[in-house]
């Protein structure tokens, strides 16, 4: 009843549903909605938190408390059994989460480039520093069209317009309505929109970051561990082993050890941070609406967004300069084992070795 009287963008639908049967409705569905009680839900939520991780059991606590809020809405309860975190006022005390996100300097986002056209040649390269230089999603970087390049400057600058992006729904990359329905243009830094040109010439592909071996690009599991952690964690090197082809090593950047792509989002939102631009400006270019009356009067305006093509064209220029005092990367990480299974080898004894 509840799933059907709400209206949520299909990876929301998606997320909900499997919320409910995994971890919901095994544990609450044989329960009546006005019998569930708060002590009961603390005991429940204490077991997912110590099996599940800080982020997933977060979201199944989040999923049932709306259904409790509606619950109440709906007068089959007078109140929500299911409190939030900040609310509680008994129990030992918790500490705010830290801040865990790795955050890149642009000289270590270029680093990170340079790995990865290593790993999957130009493609990589840009990719990576249109995300650390736009702040875009990586589901938008997929869903990124050719539609949507504004690369002739007739005066507000070069732009990206973020109209999509691809998710898997059904098991299938669809393209859907970027997340919070953030449809924005960005501006682009003169070096950034070249790159996108030369990329986009490069290939006949609707979609401007295409696969390796063609077709639209897919940021599912496999795109991770061939492609981005190669670029920020480094490769072993590999020779020549029972007809395997030789594979050059890639050194991991430091200071980025285990960054996701969105970390690159974070590191475009503190760069904008540190220069001193505008919130309005800033939140707008992340796909943020800011709240209450600074939402409601301040704006953005084109002179705003030319600055921050100019500064970070700048932090890029900067990125460029060598580094002669202080290492930069590591050393090569080890060779997994091969997972080929390997007959024993049979000494002249007889003995296996």
């Amino acid at each position: 009843v509840w799933l059907g009287s709400i209206d949520v963008g299909p990876l929301s639908d998606i997320q909900y549903r499997q919320r409910l049967r995994t971890q919901i409705i095994p544990e609450w569905g044989a329960v009546a909605v006005r019998d569930v009680s708060a002590h009961a839900v603390a005991a429940w939520e204490k077991r997912l938190r110590a099996s599940l991780s800080k982020n997933y059991s977060d979201a199944v606590m989040s999923t049932f408390r709306t259904l409790m809020d509606d619950a109440v809405a709906s007068k089959l309860r007078g109140d929500n059994p299911v409190t939030t975190r900040k609310s509680r006022r008994r129990g030992k005390y918790e500490p705010p989460p830290k801040d865990e996100k790795v955050i890149a300097t642009p000289r270590q986002a270029l680093l990170v480039a340079r790995n990865a056209h290593e790993r999957w040649g130009f493609g990589g390269y840009v990719l990576v520093l249109t995300v650390a230089y736009t702040g875009m999603r990586i589901g938008e970087i997929a869903g990124l069209r050719r539609e949507f390049l504004l690369l002739t400057n007739e005066g507000a600058g070069r732009r990206i317009l973020v109209e999509r992006q691809s998710q898997y729904i059904g098991g299938k990359p669809t393209l859907i309505d970027p997340k919070y329905a953030s449809e924005r243009s960005l501006i682009l830094p003169p070096f950034l929109a070249d790159l996108l040109a030369e990329l986009a010439a490069s290939h006949r592909h609707d979609h401007v970051f295409a696969a390796v071996k063609g077709g639209q690009i897919l940021t599912g599991g496999d795109f991770y561990s061939t492609y981005w952690r190669p670029a920020v964690d480094g490769l072993a090197p590999r020779g020549v082993v029972r007809g395997a082809k030789v594979r050059a090593g890639i050194r991991p950047v430091l200071g980025v050890a285990d960054m996701v792509p969105h970390g690159l989002r974070h590191s475009h939102k503190t760069w904008l941070d540190e220069d001193g631009h505008p919130r309005v400006a800033v939140e707008e270019r992340m796909g943020h609406e800011l709240p209450g009356v600074e939402g409601t009067y301040s704006h953005t305006t084109l002179p705003m967004e030319l600055k921050i093509a100019e500064t970070l064209q700048g932090r890029w220029e900067q990125s460029l300069r060598p580094v002669v005092d202080r290492r930069e990367f590591g050393p090569y990480p080890p060779l997994k084992p091969s997972r080929r299974k390997r007959s024993p080898k049979i000494l002249p004894s007889g003995e296996n070795a």
